[in-house]
């Protein structure tokens, strides 16, 4: 059985130190005494909600990221209108080629919350390090998943830089596969400019290997999709 305050005191642990925070300036901060926060963080005790939001608050996270959720409890609380692909699905992977540095990025996206019948609050962890501590990574965007007949779009806005807005628009959702391709587009802050790609969803970790870049890579067949269109396009 989950020991849920220990996991919501693991991810208050990891934020404090990303942010270069000591465990005495988050209880000074929140008005706790240090061996209050250090319990906390330990899964001693557990916080309340109040103190959990003046913590997300201090660290400068959505309240979400300090939570945990069991995988099967998200799964449930998934509504019967969620096409296919993404039903049962509390989280999935996104990947991308950027030909700037030539290096394969590798996405996280927590499925958070419903809002709508057809509208969930997502958080996507951009460029991580490693699956274990996907929170550490270059870009956090938060922003909401829509579902439609024939689409689902991911509209996403940079936590740290709010001019930076992408969307990810994914074709026949409806339609159940191992993983879906889509298309990224919107503004990048390296450098600011409006940008375009392909990416894949995946409902698993992928195989990061020379045959994964190769399908991220723009093809013969995209350019040619773009000279008929004059436009990128996801087919």
């Amino acid at each position: 059985m989950t020991n849920l305050p220990e996991e919501i005191g693991a991810k208050i642990k990891f934020f404090r130190k990303k942010n270069q925070m000591t465990i005495q300036e988050l209880a000074d901060a929140i008005c706790k005494s240090k061996a209050t926060v250090s319990k906390y963080e330990s899964g001693l005790i557990s916080i309340d909600i109040v103190t959990l939001y003046d913590i997300a608050r201090i660290l400068q996270v959505h309240v979400e990221q300090l939570l945990y959720l069991e995988p099967s409890s998200a799964a449930q609380n998934i509504s019967d209108h969620v096409p296919s692909f993404f039903k049962d699905l509390p989280q999935f992977y996104i990947y991308y080629f950027d030909g700037r540095n030539s290096s394969l990025n590798r996405c996280v996206v927590d499925v958070l919350s419903q809002e709508q019948p057809d509208t969930y609050k997502i958080m996507m962890y951009m460029n991580i390090d490693t699956y274990e501590h996907y929170q550490n990574c270059e870009n956090t965007y938060i922003g909401h998943l829509h579902h439609y007949d024939a689409v689902t779009n991911l509209t996403l806005q940079n936590q740290d830089t709010p001019m930076e807005q992408i969307t990810i628009s994914i074709l026949a959702s409806y339609l159940n596969a191992p993983e879906k391709w889509g298309l990224f587009f919107g503004i990048s802050s390296r450098p600011i400019m409006p940008v375009a790609t392909k990416v894949l969803v995946s409902k698993k970790i992928q195989k990061e290997n020379a045959q994964l870049i190769q399908k991220l890579r723009i093809s013969k067949d995209d350019i040619r999709v773009m000279k008929l269109y004059n436009m990128l396009t996801i087919l």
